[in-house]
C-alpha cells in the first residue's frame, strides 16, 4: 500500500491551514511566473520591434501559446531570435505550471485539504465527547466499546501507522503527542466529557493526566496504570479512576473460574450485546416528580415498563447499592438503572 502523508489527513486546524497555504503558494508561484514571461515578452517586443503595448502583448501571447497566428509585421533578425527564446521560455513556464496543477490533482492535494478541513470541522463541533490517548491494544478495545455504545470520541497517538488504522476504522483521529496542550485543545478537550489515558508508559500517563486536568477541571479521566506507586500518583495528579489491565485481567480469569454465570450476566450488559439490557447512570433533576420521594413510592417498574434502580449515587460521592424502599431520592442523585433502551429512555424522561 502506498505511503500516506498523515499530516494531510491529520485533523488539526493548523495542519490543514498550512496545507491550504502551501497549495496557494505553489499556485501563486506558477501565476507569477506566467505573468513575468508575459511582461518580459511584451517589453522585449516594444523595445526591439517598436510595437505598441497591445501589439507587443498580442505577439507575446500567441508566441508562448504556440497557436501560430500571423505576425503583426515582419520581424527583424533580433526579433526572430527573441521570439525563439520566448517560445522556449514559454514552453518551460507553461509545462511547469501545468505540472503543478496536475500534481495537485494526481497526488490528491485538493482532496487531502478537503478531508483535513472537514475533519477539523467535525472535531470542533463535538460536544461531550471522549478523547482516547494511545491507540495500542487497550486503546483499540476502548474505541470499539465506545463505538458500540454510540459515544463520540477522538483518538490521539504519535504513531502515524496506528492513526492510519484508526482512520481506516472510520474514527476521528489525530497524529500528535497527547501530553501537548495544543494537541489536546485541538481535540476539543474543553468541550469533552471524558478522557482515557491509555499510553503504554506510566510516566507519560501521569503527565497527561496533569495536563488534561489543568485544561478541564470537570473532565472524567480514566488512566491506565500498572505499578501501585504510579496509580497513587495518577490519582493525586487528577485521575478519577486508574485501571490496571493486569489486575483486571487476573480478576476476570478468577471470576470465570469461580463464578462463570455472574460473568456471563455482566457480559450481557456490555454495549453491543444481543440481550438488549444495559446499565445506565441517570441524573435526577430538580424538577423531576421523583425528587423528595421514597423509592417505594416512585413505582419505577410500572411507569417505565420494567426499569429497575440498582443503586443511588449521592452528590457527595456516596453510593448506595440495592437501596431499601424507604430511601429518599434527592435532586442531583445519580440513579444506577438497568433496563432496555425503551425502559431507560422512559426513566430518563421521568428524571428530568
Amino acid at each position: 500500500m502506498a505511503r500516506v502523508d498523515k499530516k494531510k489527513i491529520y485533523p488539526s486546524r493548523r495542519d490543514s491551514t498550512s496545507l491550504w497555504q502551501e497549495t496557494q503558494r505553489r499556485l501563486q508561484y506558477a501565476v507569477v511566473m506566467v505573468l513575468c514571461v508575459l511582461g518580459f515578452g511584451t517589453i522585449g517586443y516594444m523595445i526591439l520591434e517598436k510595437y505598441t503595448l497591445i501589439e507587443a502583448l498580442y505577439m507575446t501571447v500567441i508566441t508562448i501559446a504556440t497557436v501560430g497566428f500571423q505576425e503583426i509585421r515582419i520581424l527583424s533578425d533580433n526579433g526572430r531570435l527573441f521570439t525563439i527564446f520566448l517560445i522556449f521560455l514559454g514552453i518551460g513556464t507553461g509545462s511547469y505550471s501545468i505540472g503543478i496543477i496536475a500534481a495537485m490533482l494526481v497526488e490528491g492535494y485538493m482532496l487531502d485539504i478537503l478531508k483535513g478541513r472537514r475533519m477539523v470541522r467535525e472535531i470542533t463541533s463535538l460536544r461531550k465527547h471522549a478523547i482516547v490517548c494511545g491507540y495500542g491494544k487497550i486503546g483499540r478495545e476502548v474505541c470499539v466499546s465506545l463505538a458500540e455504545a454510540g459515544q463520540a470520541f477522538v483518538v490521539i497517538d504519535n504513531n502515524e501507522d496506528k492513526i492510519e488504522q484508526a482512520l481506516e476504522k472510520g474514527y476521528l483521529a489525530a497524529v500528535g503527542d497527547a501530553t501537548d496542550d495544543e494537541v489536546l485543545l485541538r481535540a476539543g478537550i474543553k468541550n469533552a466529557s471524558g478522557l482515557v489515558s491509555a499510553i503504554s508508559e506510566d510516566s507519560a500517563n501521569i503527565y497527561l493526566v496533569l495536563t488534561a486536568r489543568a485544561l478541564n477541571d470537570r473532565l472524567m479521566i480514566v488512566a491506565r496504570g500498572v505499578g501501585e506507586a504510579y496509580q497513587k500518583k495518577m490519582i493525586r495528579a487528577g485521575a478519577n479512576k486508574v485501571v490496571s489491565p493486569f489486575e483486571i485481567g487476573a480478576r476476570r480469569m478468577a471470576a470465570l473460574l469461580l463464578r462463570p454465570e455472574i460473568v456471563d450476566f455482566l457480559e450481557a450488559l456490555s454495549p453491543g450485546r444481543t440481550y438488549g439490557l444495559r446499565i445506565e447512570r441517570i441524573e435526577l433533576k430538580s424538577g423531576s416528580p421523583l425528587v423528595n420521594k421514597r423509592l417505594q413510592e416512585s413505582f419505577f417498574k410500572r411507569d417505565t415498563d420494567g426499569a429497575m434502580v440498582l443503586g443511588i449515587g449521592r452528590p457527595n460521592g456516596e453510593m448506595k447499592i440495592n437501596p431499601p424502599g424507604e430511601t429518599m431520592m434527592q435532586a442531583g442523585d445519580n440513579l444506577l438503572s438497568i433496563g432496555n433502551d425503551t425502559q431507560l429512555q422512559k426513566l430518563t424522561e421521568l428524571a428530568q
